[in-house]
């Protein structure tokens, strides 16, 4: 067996990649297409990887048990400072509920299964995850999941398999990967990107690569100088290319993340002779030393940035500097004098399991469990931000309001039928949206003590209630929302109820996206066309909805429409916090420009004021003169915190918004409907 040499410019390449995600993380709209980055280390990691094995293997001097402790010393002690540290701060810092996802993930991250936590609880229908300091810790689950399976594999696939039909197995296997990364990123965007079978592809392209390479010397074998530096100029291009073209909004992985794969894969080939272009410009110490620091620095700036965004609320120039300064500062300085010590450290195996994993997993879930077990030492706080905090975590989904006689999700059909029976009474109203209606159910719930009457609420996070329209997000997710769509006009179409309020986040429809300035991924389509386009998701919001206020007043009901609240760049949460910890609340600093308010919501806006022309059955519950002033949007109402996340009211906001509105002269057409 050949040694196996280093590879200066594999560290480069590593370099490249960190830099990348950190500009990323820092400011997405520097360096849109910077999270490839991950997916250039997957590939990294599973050339490396594969690489040891395999030239081991073939020698029969490979051992498990060596293999598997490099890995603890290379990954562990690390990972465990940076959770320690984020305890810490942790604990100073954030409000009781995000204290206790902190520790949840964890106790998920000490059992490698830390991608799978951010799965269940990341996207657009769960609290903000970009606060979280271990955030960045569901890649590092991805390669431990691959490293606790691939040996394994591999070993089992050279023992029974012929050399010669090795290849075509492992090829089968990487189009099999990427056919099932393509597929799941369609049908099931949130799982694909964050779950080891969807990214397998990724590493595995790595791991083949090693495989030629290994093979490539073993059996001597050499390509022109030319070949490897069209590989290398061509793998640089298409990187750079798509460092500045993709954007955090495009479907992946899948076949988008096949070309960085691609890429990444000729880069590192092509660095099998050291004087290509890319290779030299990879090898220069500078850029080689950031690569062997890039474990560091990837574990340290993630949580950095997070708290930074917790505290300001926002990341600015100057602050983005800082956050780079102590990112490197803190990677240098664990590197050299805790990373590589103990990675090196001469001890037992058994030593090593024992210190390195049983013992900080132990202590990492214990102090997990006794966080998430005392609701986040909410007693760390003085009594009024007890109370507020308090107020801001009631959600506004399950909780119950006196008028309001469901609090279930989909699927609606009990409740249906209990309508239709007339086993339900007093029923006056339904409330039917996305969750920006299920937010308004305490709104309702005002409305129902003030004039009298019961609503039925029926919605899905994530369903508009746009009859035809449909959501081309999560294939699944359309699916329930056209049977809750269907079962919710049957509910119109059937009873006597006469008035039916809509509610939903109609600007991130009509916008394509959940960010002001973004494109996708949110696009509506219908029968017509499925193009993913905003000129086309906007077509559809017009037709379908005016589809569906025509539908529910030729059945002599009362159509009314919840206008969208405010959204926030920003968790509202945080600047309370800081505000009651430093020097008390005053609202201030906690506002939306009223500029975007107006950029976001305008189009929707304009289309409902035409559909009041059109239609004088419709009534408009507008938001803006309740929540906004000339020069921003309010985020509190006289003391109460309005919102749960950073575009959901809470319980109490939801009550807080409809009692102001209805002190406002605008009620005047909502008092004169239900009297």
């Amino acid at each position: 067996m050949q040694p196996i040499k280093y590879r200066p410019d594999v560290d480069g390449l590593r370099a490249i990649a960190v830099i990348a995600v950190i500009i990323f993380h820092l400011n997405s709209s520097w360096l849109s297409g910077g999270f490839i980055g991950v997916d250039i280390f997957f590939v990294i990691s599973g050339f490396i990887i594969t690489t040891a094995i395999y030239s081991h293997m073939q020698c029969g001097a490979f051992s498990f048990s060596e293999f598997y402790i490099k890995r603890i010393k290379r990954i562990l002690p690390l990972f465990y400072l940076v959770a320690t540290c984020s305890f810490c701060i942790a604990y100073f810092l954030y409000l009781p509920e995000d204290f206790v996802r902190v520790a949840d993930s964890v106790r998920y991250a000490s059992a490698f299964i830390a991608n799978v936590y951010f799965e269940r609880n990341s996207g657009y229908f769960a609290p903000s995850s970009d606060v979280l300091p271990l955030l960045h810790i569901w890649s590092l689950s991805v390669e431990e999941q691959f490293y606790l399976i691939w040996p394994v594999c591999l070993f089992l696939l050279l023992k029974f398999v012929n050399n010669n039909k090795l290849m075509t197995i492992l090829i089968t296997i990487f189009i099999v990967a990427i056919s099932y990364s393509q597929i799941s990123t369609i049908t099931a965007p949130n799982a694909a990107y964050f779950l080891l079978q969807s990214r397998l592809f990724e590493m595995f392209s790595g791991a083949l690569l090693a495989i030629v390479c290994v093979d490539k010397r073993n059996r001597n074998i050499h390509f022109t100088f030319l070949t490897y530096q069209v590989l290398s100029i061509v793998g640089a291009g298409v990187l750079v290319i798509l460092f500045f073209s993709y954007s955090s909004n495009i479907s992946f992985p899948g076949i988008n993340a096949l070309w960085v794969v691609l890429a990444t894969a000729a880069l590192i080939f092509s660095g099998e002779r050291s004087n290509t272009l890319s290779c030299c410009i990879l090898s220069n110490k500078v850029v080689a030393f950031l690569g062997k620091i890039s474990y560091s620095l990837y574990l340290w700036h993630w949580p950095i940035i997070a708290f930074y965004n917790y505290y300001y609320g926002s990341m600015t120039v100057s602050g983005a500097v800082i956050c780079l300064l102590l990112t490197f500062i803190l990677s240098i300085l664990s590197w050299k004098f805790y990373e590589t010590p103990l990675r090196y450290l001469k001890l037992r195996y058994r030593w090593v399991v024992l210190f390195y994993f049983i013992v900080p997993v132990i202590i990492a879930v214990s102090i997990a469990k006794n966080i998430a077990d005392n609701d986040g030492y909410m007693d760390r706080f003085e009594p009024e931000i007890i109370e507020f905090s308090t107020q801001h975590s009631k959600g506004f989904g399950p909780y119950a309001n006196q008028y309001i006689k469901n609090t279930s999700y989909h699927p609606f059909k009990a409740e249906v039928l209990g309508l239709q029976t007339g086993q339900i009474s007093d029923i006056k109203a339904l409330l039917w949206g996305d969750s920006h209606a299920d937010h308004f159910r305490s709104s309702v719930d005002v409305l129902g003590r003030e004039f009298g009457f019961s609503t039925l609420y029926g919605g899905q996070p994530g369903c508009p209630p746009l009859l035809g329209a449909q959501l081309l997000y999560n294939k699944e997710l359309t699916e329930e929302c056209k049977l809750l769509n269907d079962q919710l006009a049957e509910v119109v179409k059937s009873s006597d109820v006469p008035f039916v309020f809509l509610g939903a986040r109609w600007a991130m429809y009509t916008e394509t996206s959940m960010k002001i300035g973004e494109e996708g991924p949110i696009f509506l389509a219908d029968e017509k066309d499925s193009t993913k386009s905003v000129e086309n998701s906007r077509r559809v919001f017009k037709e379908s909805l005016d589809r569906t206020l025509a539908f529910i007043i030729s059945q002599g009901k009362n159509p009314i429409v919840f206008e969208q609240v405010a959204e926030f760049s920003f968790t509202p949460n945080s600047c309370w916090l800081k505000q009651l910890k430093y020097g008390g609340i005053t609202g201030k600093g906690c506002e939306s420009p009223i500029e975007e308010f107006e950029i976001r919501q305008n189009y929707y806006q304009t289309y409902l004021s035409e559909l009041e022309e059109k239609y004088p059955q419709l009534v408009v519950i507008r938001m803006k003169d309740t929540l906004c002033d000339s020069r921003a949007c309010k985020s509190m109402l006289n003391g109460t915190p309005l919102y749960y996340d950073n575009n959901h009211l809470n319980y109490y906001g939801g009550k807080a918004v409809m009692e102001a509105y209805l002190a406002n002269d605008e009620s005047t057409v909502i008092r004169k409907l239900f009297h």
